[in-house]
């Protein structure tokens, strides 16, 4: 059903664009103007049916596509009221000069909204994209569209004017270019988006470049590109594949904090200065109008793009000191963050800051005849259902760290009189009841060897973990013949 969609939506788009274009071509004056308006009003109607009748997945920045359309055809009513009726070389006035602009804005409200799931999933390579589509847009500018400009003699007004446009649609235009390579799904519906908004950059260019300097017409092809990419924007609503750009899969890598990026960045952002530099020095007049708007726009991108970089550089830092101080399974500290853990906190037992500290030593009666018995899956279940009870039962300043195998470490600073009891009544409280993983009901306990020092007195850690080890498994013994008396602490 979706590809007979998908195929009724190209065909239309291609005889629809095919018949307007033609009839463009073999007309003239009110004709041709009027397929112009035609092919927005078209896309306008089209597509506002189709939200309507909830045709439309994600509706809102459809709206505002609408609304762009709409705009847009309110220009080419003019255009055609003024050029094709009245007989005057170019649509002028306030009309004309707020209703381009205006449906822009909508596009790019628009754009905005589509892309804004992969921003969230994709923030550095949806910022990238946009600060390269400026960089490029900067130097056409500068090596195109300026110098015909100037040769048209515009006043500053009309060159901000004009490079705000360029402006606004390359950074719309880099957007869904990110967009369309990283969402597959909705690659489709993204590539009518790209013609159309790729459709109006260009149009614009070529416009300022063929603009005639008596009268101010452009050439009249143009238009051309205009009917596809108003066409486009309506078939990139009515293509069934637009549905995923609501919950795009995007698969990228995560961006880092390299010497490469920061030499990007770098040069983008002093792309203009130079520009204006080597204008200076070729004895040309300085473009100010780009160098004041590119640089506004550019600089914040820019800076945000390497605050992003650096998070993400914290981020990855984190996760590796976390990585090399933690268990992979249990997410527990492991023996590097015990021994570390343990010389501290003697320190401060041995200075007479701390009252004391116990060190228990446990390991899991049962573990190895499930882990033989069901595989090592079920044993790696049980060990990090038994590791997140043991960390739920105890306080929250206790450490518990996984010594290896089925073997865990408990610290327990202060008084020894004090603590010892209770925290082994909270291990044997952690582990009575049976564990459920993998389909699997296991009853586990745990040999328990504990070690203490009191305030003032001078222990290293490898003593107090060999004791407690020695205990323990003093314990276990002790468990095997219980006519044996009582286990050793």
């Amino acid at each position: 059903m979706q590809h007979r969609g998908s195929t009724g939506v190209n065909l239309g788009f291609v005889v629809l664009a095919a018949s307007l274009c033609l009839a463009f071509v073999l007309t003239d004056g009110v004709p041709r103007r009027a397929t112009v308006v035609l092919s927005s009003a078209l896309a306008a109607g089209v597509l506002t049916v189709r939200l309507l009748r909830r045709r439309v997945s994600r509706p809102g920045p459809w709206w505002f596509v609408v609304a762009a359309l709409v705009a847009l055809t309110a220009h080419n009513v003019q255009s055609l009221v003024q050029v094709g009726i009245e007989g005057k070389p170019a649509a002028t006035g306030v009309g004309p000069l707020l209703t381009l602009p205006l449906g822009y804005l909508g596009l790019l409200v628009a754009s905005i909204l589509i892309a804004f799931p992969y921003a969230r999933r994709d923030v550095g390579g949806v910022i990238d994209a946009v600060i390269i589509a400026l960089g490029a847009a900067s130097l056409v500018w500068a090596f195109l569209l300026h110098p015909a400009l100037v040769a048209l003699d515009a006043p500053p007004g009309v060159r901000l004017y004009r490079l705000m446009i360029i402006l606004l649609v390359s950074g719309i235009t880099g957007a869904v270019v990110r967009a369309t390579a990283t969402n597959h799904l909705a690659r489709p519906a993204l590539v009518y988006l790209l013609l159309a908004v790729t459709l109006t950059l260009a149009g614009n260019a070529t416009g300022v470049m063929t603009e005639d300097p008596g009268t101010g017409a452009s050439a009249w092809w143009i238009g051309l590109g205009w009917i596809v990419a108003y066409l486009a924007l309506g078939a990139s609503a009515a293509h069934p594949s637009h549905t995923h750009l609501a919950d795009p899969q995007v698969h990228r890598r995560p961006g880092r904090l390299t010497s490469g990026r920061l030499v990007f960045l770098g040069v983008v952002l002093a792309l203009n200065p130079l520009l204006a530099g080597a204008a200076e020095a070729l004895g040309q007049p300085v473009d100010w109008v780009l160098l004041t708007t590119a640089s506004v726009a550019l600089v914040p991108l820019v800076i945000l793009r390497i605050g992003q970089l650096a998070r993400l550089h914290a981020e990855a830092e984190h996760k590796l000191a976390h990585l090399a101080s933690h268990d992979q399974l249990t997410g527990l500290p492991n023996r590097r963050a015990l021994d570390e853990h343990l010389e501290t906190a003697l320190g401060r037992v041995r200075s007479g800051s701390s009252a004391g500290l116990v060190v228990l030593f446990c390991d899991l009666d049962g573990f190895k005849a499930v882990n033989d018995e069901h595989g090592h899956h079920v044993g790696d279940g049980l060990l990090a259902i038994a590791s997140s009870r043991l960390r739920g039962a105890l306080r929250a300043r206790d450490l518990v760290a996984r010594f290896g195998g089925d073997e865990f470490v408990v610290v327990v600073e202060g008084d020894p009189d004090l603590t010892e009891g209770e925290a082994r009544a909270r291990i044997r409280q952690a582990l009575a009841d049976p564990i459920h993983t993998h389909g699997i009901l296991a009853s586990v306990r745990a040999s328990v060897g504990s070690a203490s020092v009191r305030r003032g007195e001078d222990a290293r850690a490898s003593q107090l973990l060999s004791r407690a080890d020695g205990h323990m498994y003093a314990a276990k013994r002790a468990q095997r013949a219980p006519t044996s008396g009582p286990a050793p602490r």
